[in-house]
């Protein structure tokens, strides 16, 4: 089955352009300095200074601007490990702390990408978060990828998706439920952006565990494998 992928796909430079900076301002009796703002997002829910100073480092690695973060909270769970959770541009992140109050890593969302790991390369973080724009493109995509696998039904409702990316790669995984019955389905979509030509690309589509098998437009790029910090 050849899939015609998307007719919307092709202009999409307005979500790969920079985000527009924001500014914050408080009216308290306080030294405005350059540490402040930086480290402001964890107030007083974190103020042990040095796990305050491991925390921003891990974050200044991945190239994060921490003016940007928002809801900065302790995760209070069963588990016995140290997490912090935060949005980023209305992206979900966990920050995992090791016993010695280093960071251990940041995740974005549960089951992410650790952008930043101990022990190896951070990533850039532009390269692994989400627009609304990016989404509001991949919902188009998923209704063309549902009336193409399911022969075009006239009822159909998405519930459940999650949203990822990971470099050029995107990830679109969750359920979709068509007719009146509502009978659910799985579906797993993953696209390639091409930047030299501003083009997102179909990379593969499964429905109900199923491979639609469709011709592929571009060549299959090599994945690197990630690389230990350098010692310095």
């Amino acid at each position: 089955i050849a899939l015609m992928l998307f007719s919307g796909c092709a202009d999409l430079a307005g979500y790969f352009e920079g985000i527009s900076s924001e500014s914050s301002s408080s009216e308290e009796e306080i030294e405005y300095t350059e540490d402040y703002y930086d480290r402001k997002f964890m107030d007083e829910v974190l103020t042990e200074e040095e796990k305050r100073e491991n925390i921003f480092s891990a974050l200044t690695d991945i190239n994060m601007n921490t003016e940007f973060i928002k809801n900065f909270a302790k995760i209070e769970d069963e588990s016995g490990v140290e997490k912090y959770s935060f949005t980023y541009r209305e992206n979900d992140f966990i920050v995992y702390m090791n016993p010695d109050s280093t960071v251990s890593s940041v995740r974005v969302g549960e089951d992410g990408t650790d952008v930043y790991l101990e022990g190896y390369e951070s990533y850039n973080v532009d390269d692994y978060i989400m627009t609304d724009g990016m989404i509001k493109s991949f919902q188009h995509m998923m209704a063309n990828a549902v009336e193409i696998s399911f022969d075009y039904p006239s009822i159909y409702e998405f519930v459940d998706w999650r949203y990822r990316h990971e470099g050029d790669f995107y990830y679109l995984s969750g359920k979709v439920l068509i007719g009146e019955d509502k009978k659910e389905h799985t579906m797993e979509m993953v696209y390639y952006y091409e930047e030299a030509e501003n083009t997102m690309h179909w990379y593969s589509l499964h429905a109900d565990g199923n491979l639609i098998n469709i011709e592929r437009v571009f060549a299959e790029p090599e994945i690197e494998e990630r690389k230990p910090a350098s010692e310095e």
